[in-house]
């Protein structure tokens, strides 16, 4: 039988635990039952969600990770928006071998085509990306083919497929999935995990 998976679940910028679909999702994963799940914990950007300093933000998640490798084996991350960065960034300075079930970006980004003065940090400092790869087993960013910060979601896909060797799945309308609830985040979630 698989081990119930911990998940950590990252907003993006300027929203925090009580907004968006983030206490959504938990409740849903719990009423669907398809994977079991140990714990679903939402990990806030710091020091605060609309003044996100990346090297706060990383270390917070890597606190939350620990560094067991049984433990992170059966650990899941969600990551929203910016949320992508701050998992990438943190797998990326993790040790080797301190893989991670799987990392499931929703609205991931590597660049965006019109970044603002806050996101622009992050878009410019370079991280690992083989480590960040190497530490988890597998990678899933659910795009938008109609989020305004990606306007090319083509592009997207084969940005992460070449850089990240990750999966990529475009959805519909969603834009940048900032709704209190979001079928599509869920049905990912489910699929990705309940594998």
């Amino acid at each position: 039988m698989t081990q119930p998976l911990r998940i950590f679940t990252i907003p993006m910028f300027a929203h925090g635990a009580n907004q968006l679909w983030y206490g959504w999702l938990q409740k849903r994963l719990e009423a669907r039952k398809k994977f079991a799940m140990e714990s679903y914990t939402i990990v806030e950007l710091a020091p605060s969600a609309d003044k996100p300093v990346m090297s706060d933000c990383i270390t917070k998640l890597k606190v939350a990770l620990g560094s067991d490798k049984a433990v992170l084996a059966r650990t899941a991350i969600i990551g929203h928006s910016i949320g992508s960065q701050v998992a990438l960034r943190a797998l990326s300075e993790m040790p080797a071998g301190s893989e991670i079930n799987g990392l499931l970006c929703v609205a991931g980004w590597l660049k965006l085509d019109m970044p603002s003065k806050a996101i622009k940090p992050w878009i410019d400092l370079p991280f690992d990306e083989a480590r960040a790869k190497a530490n988890a087993h597998r990678i899933l960013n659910v795009v938008s083919g109609s989020d305004a910060n990606q306007i090319n979601a083509l592009g997207v896909k084969e940005d992460w497929e070449a850089r990240l060797g990750a999966d990529v799945k475009i959805v519909g309308e969603p834009g940048h999935f900032s709704n209190p609830e979001e079928d599509d985040v869920l049905e990912a979630t489910l699929e990705f995990f309940g594998k």
